[in-house]
C-alpha cells in the first residue's frame, strides 16, 4: 500500500508522468447541510506542503523542470495504490492544479489548488455578455433540480468560457425539478464567483451535499466528477450501506477518539441587500429550551449577513438553515484510522473506501462522556500525510444528552 502521484495536464486531465513526493499533507472535506455549524468551502479537497526533490522530477534542465511543474499548465493527482491491485496509477483521491511554488536549491514545494479554489477564480457570467458601458444580461433558472442549476453554473464558468476548460464533468445539466434560482445579473459580477454560488445553493435548507471526485477516465486521463445529492435525498451516497467502525479503549478501527461540544444558538438575526433602514432583514428563533423547562438553557444569539441577497424569502431560508443547524446541543467526533485496518465485513479502510459524505455506523463503547451505543454518522473530513494513517472528522450530530 502506498501513495502515488501523477503530473497531469490541467485542462485535459491527460497523465504526463509520475513524480515522487516524499513529504506532504492532504485534506478531503464534504458536507452534511442539516448539521453544518460553520461556514466552510464545501466539497473541497486539497493538499499542502508538497515537497518535491529536484531529483524526483523527470527533467534535464530548468526549462523542462519549470514546464513539468508549471502552475499555469499542470495539475497533480494523488492516488492510493493497494498491494492487491494491478492498476499502476491507483485510485485517484485528490486532484488539483499546482499552486505557486517555492523553489530552493534541493527541492521545490507547493500546495494544490482544488476545484473549489479554481472556481473561486471564475465568474458565472455568459461569455460575450459583459461590455464596456452597460452589461444588462441576466440568467434565470426554473423547473430544474438544484444540482442541475449548480451544473449549469459550473459549465458557464468553465466549458463555455474561451480557454476555460477544466477536466471537470457536470453531469446533471438540464435535470428537471421544481427548484428555481433568482437571476444572475452580469453587472453584479462581484457576487457571481462560481464557488460562492455553488455554496450558497448548498447552504439553503433543502440544498444538496456536493463534492468533486477525481476518477480514472481511461489509462491516460484523470478527470474530476461533480457529484451532488438529489432534491429527494440531499446526501451524496444515498442508499449506500454505512461502513461500520468501532471504538473501544485500545481496540477497534478508531483510535485517539475525541469529542468536541457546541452550545445551541436559539435566535438568529439576518441582513441582506440594501443600505441603512432600507436593508432587508429576516429573523428566526426556537426558544423551546430557553423558556419551557425548569432547568432552562441560557439564551445565545447570532447574526448572519448576505449583502447580495435581495429577496426576503431567500434570506429567510438562509437564516432558517442556520437556526436548524444550531438550535440543539451538538457534538463532533474525530478519530484516527490506519489504512492497513479493515472495517466490519472485511472492507479495507483506505482513502478510496472512506470518503467525505459516506455514511458510517460508529460502535462506541467505553468512552467516559458518551453512552455506549451505535451512532449513525457521516464522514465530513479526512486528513493525513504521506503515512498510512489519517484523522477522520465526522459531521456534527445531536448530543444524546440534551
Amino acid at each position: 500500500m502506498s501513495w502515488r502521484h501523477w503530473i497531469c495536464d490541467a485542462r485535459t486531465g491527460q497523465v504526463v508522468c509520475p513524480v515522487d513526493i516524499p513529504n506532504f499533507q492532504w485534506e478531503s472535506t464534504g458536507r452534511q447541510q442539516s448539521f453544518s455549524t460553520a461556514s466552510r468551502e464545501m466539497g473541497d479537497r486539497s493538499a499542502s506542503n508538497l515537497t518535491v526533490p529536484w531529483g524526483a522530477v523527470p527533467a534535464t534542465g530548468p526549462v523542462q523542470r519549470n514546464r513539468l511543474l508549471d502552475p499555469t499548465r499542470r495539475a497533480l493527482c494523488m492516488c492510493w495504490k493497494d498491494d492487491d491491485t494491478s492498476d499502476q496509477i491507483g485510485d485517484p483521491i485528490l486532484w488539483g492544479v499546482i499552486g505557486q511554488r517555492q523553489d530552493r536549491q534541493a527541492d521545490t514545494s507547493f500546495p494544490l489548488e482544488s476545484p473549489m479554489d479554481l472556481l473561486s477564480q471564475r465568474i458565472a457570467v455568459r461569455e460575450g455578455t459583459f461590455h464596456d458601458g452597460y452589461s444588462p444580461d441576466t440568467v434565470s433558472y426554473g423547473g430544474l433540480s438544484y444540482r442541475a442549476i449548480m451544473s449549469d453554473i459550473g459549465q458557464m464558468s468553465t466549458d463555455r468560457k474561451q480557454g476555460g476548460t477544466l477536466p471537470i464533468d457536470w453531469p446533471y445539466t438540464h435535470e428537471r425539478g421544481t427548484r428555481r434560482k433568482n437571476s444572475l445579473h452580469a453587472w453584479n459580477v462581484q457576487n457571481n464567483k462560481a464557488d460562492k454560488l455553488l455554496t450558497d445553493i448548498a447552504n439553503l435548507i433543502n440544498g444538496p451535499d456536493f463534492a468533486f471526485e477525481p476518477y480514472l477516465a481511461d489509462g491516460q486521463h484523470i478527470r474530476v466528477r461533480f457529484i451532488a445529492g438529489s432534491d429527494a435525498d440531499l446526501s451524496l451516497y444515498a442508499g449506500t450501506t454505512p461502513i461500520e467502525l468501532s471504538y473501544y479503549p485500545g481496540a477497534g478501527q478508531l483510535d485517539e477518539l475525541q469529542i468536541s461540544h457546541a452550545a445551541p444558538i436559539q435566535r438568529w438575526y439576518a441582513s441582506g441587500a440594501g443600505t441603512d433602514e432600507a436593508t432587508i432583514t429576516a429573523y428566526a428563533e426556537d426558544m423551546t429550551e430557553v423558556t419551557s423547562r425548569m432547568d432552562a438553557q441560557i439564551l445565545r444569539e447570532s447574526t448572519y449577513s448576505d449583502t447580495d441577497t435581495e429577496n426576503v424569502d431567500v434570506l429567510k431560508k438562509h437564516v432558517l438553515s442556520r437556526l436548524e443547524a444550531n438550535k440543539r446541543k451538538l457534538i463532533q467526533i474525530t478519530a484516527t484510522v490506519d489504512f492497513s485496518d479493515t472495517a466490519a465485513g472485511g472492507t479495507r479502510c483506505t482513502p478510496a473506501t472512506l470518503r467525505p459524505g459516506m455514511p458510517a455506523t460508529l460502535h462506541i463503547n467505553g468512552f467516559p462522556s458518551l453512552p455506549d451505543a451505535d451512532y449513525p454518522a457521516t464522514i465530513m473530513k479526512i486528513s493525513g500525510n504521506q503515512t498510512s494513517k489519517a484523522q477522520i472528522t465526522f459531521d456534527v450530530m445531536d448530543n444524546p444528552i440534551q
